[in-house]
């Protein structure tokens, strides 16, 4: 219980704090002490006793933070806030495109159809004879292949019975689109003809191609009548295993159908042009299975294009 003191002041009762009344009969007990020793000896130690007792009877305020305080503060929750704070998310990149880059469309549904077999001497050296019948076929007699693609640099299209190549845009650069059948051994044939073409222009099939499309084997061939075996290597280099020869067979023009095969047996390749072997060759960079796909580059012909008619594949026995 807190007991209310009033002092009256002019007819006036004024309410007055207890410590204010304590420091009141101090003061005044003390003005009685300070009057008989001022008359003695006019001594000031009791006028600093009485400060000291005022300064500890004082009334204690709250300290107000200054202006620098304040800074602080507030930069320190700035600090926190920017910790704690929820970050925007980061925005994903997806890998651009390169010229390397072959993307690989699914396994296409097969389509068989039957091999007519000649009923004349037939050349037991042709592959597609001493194997018999393929274990896979594709006409390209539909609306879309699995080759279909198209770019700046080239278009692959199916239609009219055909799988269309044709370059486009620059000079020289190689343009290619894998997909499955994926082989290791095996025979491998395409049958293809080509419209107006001239000098270097250039078709290749492409075997055992990897999952990223960069590096396979391609056997290619030229306008001119002349063919070689390289390896594609990433960053598209070329790698040269047989250089560019005389095709010793080839007939007057390439409007006419002819047959590219590709023997393809561990680290030894043998090569077929219309059922007459032309060459082999060996490498064992590319061992495993792969995809399979076609290049075309044009050298001197815009708008160079082939057309391939069939695709097969035989089991080696």
């Amino acid at each position: 219980m807190i007991t209310l003191i009033t002092l009256t002041y002019k007819s006036r009762e004024l309410p007055l704090r207890p410590e204010i009344l304590i420091i009141l009969v101090v003061l005044q007990y003390f003005r009685a002490i300070w009057e008989a020793e001022m008359k003695r000896s006019g001594s000031i130690y009791l006028l600093i006793l009485i400060l000291l007792l005022l300064s500890s009877c004082g009334i204690t305020e709250e300290t107000v933070p200054t202006e620098d305080v304040l800074g602080t503060q507030v930069s320190i929750i700035l600090t926190e806030t920017a910790l704690y704070s929820t970050l925007p998310p980061t925005e994903t990149l997806m890998p651009s495109p390169t010229s390397t880059e072959v993307p690989i469309p699914e396994t296409p549904t097969p389509t068989l159809t039957q091999t007519s077999i000649p009923t004349a001497t037939q050349d037991l050296s042709d592959p597609a004879i001493l194997l018999g019948s393929p274990a896979w076929a594709y006409d390209f007699n539909g609306s879309s292949s699995p080759w279909d693609f198209e770019s700046e640099q080239a278009l692959f299209e199916t239609s009219d019975g055909y799988l269309n190549i044709t370059s486009r845009l620059n000079p020289n650069w190689h343009s290619w689109w894998v997909s499955s059948p994926r082989l290791k051994d095996a025979y491998l044939e395409a049958s293809v003809e080509m419209e107006d073409c001239g000098g270097f222009d250039r078709f290749g099939v492409a075997v055992r191609a990897s999952t990223d499309g960069e590096q396979f084997y391609f056997i290619s061939l030229t306008c001119d009548g002349r063919w070689g075996f390289f390896r594609m290597a990433p960053h598209v280099e070329i790698i040269e295993i047989l250089a560019f020869n005389e095709l010793p067979a080839l007939s007057e023009d390439w409007t006419e159908s002819h047959r590219i095969g590709i023997w393809m047996e561990g680290s030894s390749f043998r090569f077929y042009f219309d059922g007459s072997e032309i060459g082999t060759a060996a490498d064992i960079t590319l061992s495993g299975e792969g995809y399979t796909g076609f290049l075309i580059a044009y050298s001197e012909t815009p708008g160079y294009t082939v057309r391939v008619d069939q695709l097969h594949y035989w089991n080696l026995p």
